[in-house]
C-alpha cells in the first residue's frame, strides 16, 4: 500500500490545487457548509462483508477522501451486508441521517432492482444523491485451469458443467453466468457465498470452478492470476486483449438478456447519500470525490488493487447514466430477468 506520509511533490501540488478548487466552490456554497465537517466523522456503509471487492473499493475511498473535504473529517467504513447490497441501499434511503455524514456503497448491482420487481428493494434510485464512482467496471469470468476451459469455445464444449460461485440475490456476479446456463451452456451457478473473496477461496479448494467478477476481486491475488491458476474466459467489455465479450459468445437474439444482466456495470460502484442532503454539503462531497479521484496517491493505491482510475464519474454523470439505463427497461426484459 502506498505510504500516505510525505507524498511526492506532484501529489502534494495536486492536492493543493484540488483543495484550492474546493475553496472556490465553498465560497459559492457558503461558510456554513465549509465549517460543517471540521471535527466530524463521515461513515460509509458498505453493502458487503469484509474481504470482497466491494469492501476493498469502499475502504480505498474511505482512506483517501477525507483529505479533500474541508475540515478533514475522520472517515470510517461500516459493513452492512445482505441481499446483494439491498440492505445497505434500503438503509441509506429510508433510515440514514440526512445530514451529509452518512454515505453508502451498496455495491455494483443494486440501482435497477426496484424496477426489476425485487420486493425487498425499498428505494427510488433516482431520489438518492449520487456522490461519485471510480469508473465503469469490467467484469471478467475467471475459470480454474483444472477445468481445461480457457476461452469461449472450450467453455461451450465442456464435458461437465463449469460451476460458477455466486453471491446471494440476483447480482451481476450471478446473473450473467445464469444467463449462459439458461441458454443451454454447460454452466451451473452455486449461489449463496458471502462475498467474492469467499468464492475465490472456494475455487482454490475446488468447491467451484469459476467466478464472474470485477477485476478488483483479484487485485491482491496475483498469485492466482500471474501463475495461470485462474484464466480469463470472457469479459463484459473488450478491455483484455484476446478475451471475448460475454455478448459476443451468444446469438444476436440473446444479447439483450446478457445486456440486462450486466445492469449498471457502466456506472461502476457508486457512492450515494440519502435524499435531501443540504445542497452545500452535497457539493462539498461531490467535489471532494472528484478531486480525490485525480490525486496521484489515490490513483497509485487504486491501481494496486485493480480498481478503475481512468474515467471517474461525477455524481451528476451517474444520475444521468442511471436515468438512461432505466429508460431502456421494458416489461419483456423484466419478465426475462425474473427467470434468474
Amino acid at each position: 500500500m502506498l505510504e500516505s506520509t510525505n507524498p511526492p511533490l506532484a501529489a502534494r501540488l495536486t492536492r493543493r490545487g484540488a483543495l484550492g478548487m474546493a475553496g472556490a466552490v465553498l465560497a459559492s456554497t457558503g461558510a456554513r457548509g465549509a465549517d460543517f465537517y471540521d471535527g466530524k466523522t463521515l461513515v460509509i456503509i458498505c453493502g458487503y462483508n469484509p474481504g470482497g471487492g466491494v469492501d476493498l473499493g469502499t475502504r480505498l475511498i474511505a482512506e483517501h477522501i477525507g483529505a479533500f473535504i474541508p475540515g478533514r473529517p475522520s472517515v470510517v467504513v461500516q459493513n452492512m451486508e445482505g441481499a446483494g447490497g439491498l440492505i445497505a441501499a434500503n438503509f441509506i434511503y429510508n433510515r440514514a441521517p440526512r445530514d451529509g455524514l452518512t454515505l453508502a456503497a451498496p455495491g455494483r448491482d443494486w440501482i435497477l432492482k426496484p424496477l426489476l420487481g425485487f420486493k425487498n428493494a425499498r428505494f427510488d434510485p433516482l431520489k438518492l444523491e449520487f456522490i461519485g464512482s471510480s469508473g465503469a467496471n469490467n467484469d471478467i469470468a475467471m475459470v480454474h485451469r483444472d477445468t481445461g476451459v480457457y476461452d469461449g469455445a472450450t467453455l461451450r464444449a465442456a464435458k461437465k458443467p463449469v460451476l460458477f460461485g455466486g453471491l446471494p440475490g440476483v447480482t451481476i456476479n450471478m446473473a450473467v453466468p445464469k444467463a449462459f446456463e439458461m441458454l443451454g451452456w454447460p454452466v451451473r451457478v452455486i449461489a449463496g457465498y458471502d462475498n467474492t473473496a469467499r468464492i475465490v477461496q472456494a475455487m482454490e479448494q475446488r468447491e467451484v470452478d469459476a467466478i464472474y467478477t470485477a477485476g478488483v476481486t483479484f487485485g491482491r491475488r496475483h498469485d492466482l492470476t500471474d501463475t495461470g491458476i485462474v484464466k480469463p474466459v470472457f469479459q463484459a467489455v473488450p478491455v483484455l486483449p484476446g478475451v471475448a465479450t460475454a455478448e459476443s459468445l451468444v446469438e444476436e437474439k440473446d444479447r439483450p438478456l446478457i445486456a440486462l444482466a450486466h445492469g449498471q456495470l457502466s456506472l461502476g460502484m457508486p457512492i450515494v447519500a440519502p435524499p435531501e442532503v443540504a445542497p452545500e454539503r452535497l457539493a462539498i462531497l461531490r467535489l471532494a470525490f472528484m478531486a480525490m479521484a485525480r490525486d496521484p496517491a489515490y490513483i497509485a493505491h487504486a491501481e494496486s488493487i485493480d480498481e478503475p482510475t481512468g474515467a471517474p464519474l461525477s455524481g451528476e454523470a451517474i444520475a444521468a447514466g442511471a436515468r438512461e439505463i432505466i429508460a431502456k427497461i421494458t416489461p419483456e426484459a423484466v419478465a426475462a430477468y425474473a427467470k434468474f
